[in-house]
């Protein structure tokens, strides 16, 4: 697919999917620091990603921005998990995809408690594993230009027999039906 710019994504809710290593974080980056110079406005990020770690073998996570920007207001938790990769037993994923429900609800609730016209969202997977799709709807649709990122492959489909792979998948299917725009990677 032709690489897309911001421009082309205002007004729109635009959703990047693919799987690990894809390049979803890279293109979501790209366009927010295109963001930056196009909208006079704060921009929200909703960084619901793990910080950058190798596990496994897997290198996964990372925010979107390295560094704090004036014009950029992130929403972001160091103690987001990596569930799949994590977790040794069926309970402690799910354990930890409730814990990282917990706080990304937290950080949505952060947004929608002072919204910005402008929303970035990071690993928007990451909080449907176990969160409320409404939740996150009631966020995009508190702005005019979303543009989010999320997880839709094989590599993290081993789950432990949680239902938590399936779960999100579907979830994010759902996700994609809502969204104006979807670039597959």
């Amino acid at each position: 697919m032709r690489e897309c710019c911001f421009s082309e994504l205002r007004g729109m809710n635009t959703l990047i999917v693919g799987d690990v290593g894809a390049g979803k974080t890279g293109l979501t980056r790209r366009l927010l620091l295109e963001a930056v110079d196009q909208v006079s406005d704060v921009i929200t990020v909703l960084d619901f990603a793990p910080p950058a770690q190798k596990v496994k073998g897997i290198d996964v996570g990372g925010y979107l921005l390295k560094d704090s920007h004036p014009k950029v207001k992130c929403l972001y938790s160091r103690l987001i998990k990596t569930p799949r990769l994590s977790a040794e037993d069926c309970d402690e994923l799910i354990r930890l995809a409730s814990y990282n429900r917990e706080i990304t609800e937290s950080l949505i609730t952060q947004f929608l408690d002072s919204p910005t016209d402008t929303l970035f969202i990071n690993d928007a997977s990451i909080h449907l594993q176990q969160g409320n799709l409404w939740e996150l709807l009631d966020a995009i649709s508190n702005a005019s230009t979303v543009v989010a990122n999320g997880y839709m492959g094989s590599t993290l489909r081993p789950d432990h027999g949680s239902g938590v792979s399936e779960r999100e998948r579907f979830m994010m299917r759902q996700l994609t039906a809502k969204m104006d725009r979807v670039v597959e990677l």
